[in-house]
């Protein structure tokens, strides 16, 4: 008897009630930090960690107010006549009450610097009276010559009125936009029937996140918990093949849950992933455990001789899943290279409810069966089907190994040429389906009122100046004029447009241009600093005039289109600015763009460490560095078709699906092991005898648990965000081409590998 048997035994012994005992007792204490479990409110640890970044988007908010601002559109026929502009004072009188708004900016509220009776005077965009026949003609006029509000404020076809609503400046759990977004969308319920109505925004993007997660979380993981019965039920057709695996998928996503909460971590779209993958990771170390029972009880063997064999079997199965655990867990352990919060605590905790799963599976699984009567009769579900589907693949691999190598050779190349047309891409807005109401409200707000997404810009002198002269503001304008060249690019908002209207106001000329002397220059920042003007121009210049700030509204199109152009409005900056000014790019939306843009770096990092140090485990496990090589053939193999999958239906690298590689090489390589560590076992027989007694032996485990992890994955597809989405079909299809590779691709490599030594194919 081994030590590790002797554990075994004394843990199937008298060590059954005190170990009992003590998964109670961590399960009733980690049940109350589950309970208190929060959802994010923002999307922060989605944002990689970047202290300069953060910095400058804490001074924005400080300087400028909240830069999240939130879009209202009404869409009316009749939007221009008496009825329609009442209604938007009304709308924009009403949102202007709820806690939480700073400011509202709409047709009734926005003015315009005109010519008056003592130089230029404000005067507001829609006159108070009613919107008379005379009161449309001078609007249209109006709207005409301020630019800068059409297409924010109003379409092009004059149907659309927008409303651009700035929340207080608050942030973290006192942020005010959760509630302010609940009240809005209660509000617009009531006008509904007098017009169409859409809302969007980076708010109401984090906010929907929240919602969704709240959703997925009621009705995905049910289902994962259905499908799991279900199939196990199917498989095994006894009620302790569906109980175990269930009993242990159910704690290990209890204590993990448990811990992440007791740590204050808080759900996001990323860590939303954990639940159902926990819970089907779990399934997999029961289901070896439990086939390995069902064997002895199904052999012919006695009670009495199962019971004295059973504590022998666990301690046989407790190294091959100590090891795919290990490679699973550091497949996982990957993901801490990436920069984003969000993926390093989905890596760390991911690894640790494999961890947890596998101590609960090698203690309740043996412990739990110990209880159980002997049953009699076949392994389960169709066993004669799949000993005969198991002895054809055998033979196969056996008869055809070149023809195997080739086929799978193939199929490599082809995906390999699929990388080219990955692309890193991500879109808060793109994460949801299409037919989610609010990428209906963006797409609407976006193609009628131009962009969704604002990027910001802080100018300022590098020696700490005051910005006052002719050539600070004319620099600020060349790099308008260059950005809005940019077709991605809907609109720009800064000091020029009102600095533009004061001048034209003075000069009682028909063109918007900048003061062109000093003096002029001077009084119109003069005039901007008081009461009339303050209001309007400190949302764009700070009081002591040494900052400015510049809005870019992009199009809804991506991270990696919006790159390019944040890349050569960089360069652009260098040359307009040079050394004596300091442009600072800022805000949400130009985090996210640099993120995406380090996507395809971090892949590539978190795989080669998952791919070094599961290697190494395997080495460490099989002692040979010709099993370990050959261990990665039938792994890397599916990767790399994953990825051409990816590349074929257009699937971009974004936080969610870039977790692909390195999840599923830890993932896969669980059943290379356990074909590997049977073949070794074997192996004195002869590399042809000993394939075709792993195949059938491990070959049925190895089939139910990889359908069992697949199907729970895919179940996740019904999630609500396309990275939840991609992340399990992709997952899901990897570990099925991983089955393929192991049960052809991996014996056709033994086979062939072993002719040089003399082993033929009989």
């Amino acid at each position: 008897m081994t030590r590790l048997e002797g554990i075994v035994r004394w843990v199937l012994g008298r060590g059954r009630w005190p170990l009992l005992a003590a998964v109670l007792l961590v399960t009733l204490g980690l049940a109350g930090p589950l309970a208190g479990l929060r959802v994010e409110g923002d999307t922060s640890s989605m944002t990689a960690v970047n202290p300069e970044q953060q910095a400058a988007q804490e001074r924005l908010r400080q300087l400028f107010g909240n830069d999240e601002t939130l879009l209202v559109s009404l869409t009316s026929p009749q939007l221009l006549s008496v009825e329609g502009m009442a209604l938007v004072r009304e709308l924009t009188q009403r949102i202007a009450e709820l806690p939480g708004v700073a400011r509202v900016l709409s047709l009734t509220t926005a003015s315009q610097l005109v010519s008056g009776r003592y130089g230029a005077e404000p005067r507001p965009l829609v006159a108070s009276g009613p919107f008379d026949q005379a009161a449309q003609r001078e609007f249209l006029r109006a709207v005409k010559a301020n630019p800068q509000y059409q297409g924010l404020l109003i379409s092009a076809d004059l149907q659309t009125a927008g409303l651009v609503i700035q929340p207080v400046a608050a942030a973290g759990r006192d942020n005010p936009v959760p509630a302010l977004i609940e009240r809005l969308r209660g509000l617009l319920r009531d006008y509904r029937e007098r017009g169409e109505l859409h809302l969007t925004g980076v708010g109401v993007q984090k906010y929907d996140v929240a919602e969704y997660i709240r959703r997925d979380q009621r009705t995905v993981l049910p289902l994962v918990v259905m499908v799991l019965a279900l199939l196990l039920g199917w498989l095994f057709r006894r009620p302790a093949g569906v109980l175990f695996p269930l009993l242990v998928t159910g704690l290990s996503l209890l204590w993990t849950m448990g811990l992440f909460a007791w740590c204050g971590l808080e759900m996001n779209t990323i860590s939303a992933l954990l639940p159902p993958v926990v819970m089907i990771l779990s399934v997999s170390h029961s289901v070896h455990l439990y086939h390995g029972w069902l064997q002895l009880a199904t052999a012919g063997n006695s009670a009495e001789q199962v019971r004295e064999l059973w504590p022998g079997r666990v301690a046989e199965l407790v190294v091959p899943c100590s090891f795919t655990a290990l490679t699973t867990g550091l497949g996982l352990l990957s993901l801490w290279v990436s920069p984003i919060p969000a993926v390093r605590q989905f890596g760390l905790f991911g690894a640790l409810g494999v961890a947890v799963s596998l101590l609960l599976s090698l203690l309740l699984v043996p412990v739990g069966l110990s209880f159980c009567a002997v049953p009699k009769g076949p392994l389960g579900f169709a066993h004669g089907l799949l000993e005969r589907l198991l002895a054809r693949i055998a033979a196969c691999s056996l008869q055809r190994p070149r023809s195997i190598m080739g086929a799978a050779l193939m199929l490599l190349l082809l995906a390999a040429a699929m990388l080219p047309r990955l692309q890193n891409n991500t879109s808060l807005v793109g994460f949801f389906r299409a037919t989610a109401p609010l990428a209906k409200d963006t797409a609407f707000i976006d193609d009628h009122l131009g962009g969704v997404n604002a990027l910001e810009f802080m100018l300022s002198r590098t020696d700490q100046g005051v910005l006052d002269q002719l050539g600070d503001y004319q620099r600020l304008e060349r790099f308008e004029k260059r950005a809005l060249q940019h077709p991605e690019i809907a609109k720009a908002f800064s000091i020029l447009p009102l600095l533009r209207q004061i001048q034209r106001a003075e000069t009682g000329s028909a063109q918007l241009q900048l003061p062109t002397t000093a003096d002029d220059l001077h009084y119109a920042l003069e005039l901007l600093a008081t009461a009339d003007g303050r209001d309007q121009a400190g949302q764009f210049l700070t009081p002591d005039r040494k900052t400015a700030r510049m809005m870019l509204l992009f199009h809804d199109v991506g991270s990696h289109p919006a790159l390019r152009v944040v890349r050569d409005l960089e360069r652009t900056a260098r040359e307009i600015f040079g050394p004596a000014y300091r442009l600072v790019p800022t805000g949400s939306y130009y985090r996210v763009i640099l993120d995406s843009a380090q996507l395809v770096n971090t892949m590539l990092k978190s795989f080669a460490l998952s791919l070094l140090t599961v290697m190494l485990a395997i080495l460490l496990l099989l002692r040979s560095v010709r099993l370990t090589l050959l261990a990665v053939i039938p792994n890397l193999i599916p990767i790399v078709w994953t990825l051409g999958v990816m590349g074929v239906l257009g699937i971009d690298l974004s936080s969610g699906t870039v977790m692909i590689g390195a999840v599923a090489f830890g993932l896969a390589v669980d059943d290379t092991i356990h074909y590997l560590v049977c073949y070794r076992r074997l192996q004195g027989l002869g590399a042809s005898k000993a394939v075709q007694l792993t195949t059938t032996g491990i070959g049925r485990a190895l089939l139910i648990t990889t359908l069992v992890l697949v199907l729970g994955f895919w179940t996740g597809c019904l999630g609500s965000f396309k990275p939840t989405i991609y992340f399990s079909f992709l997952v899901g299809g990897t570990l099925l081409g991983a089955l393929v590779c192991d049960l052809l691709v991996l014996p056709a490599s033994l086979v062939l590998w072993a002719r040089p030594q003399g082993e033929g194919l009989s």
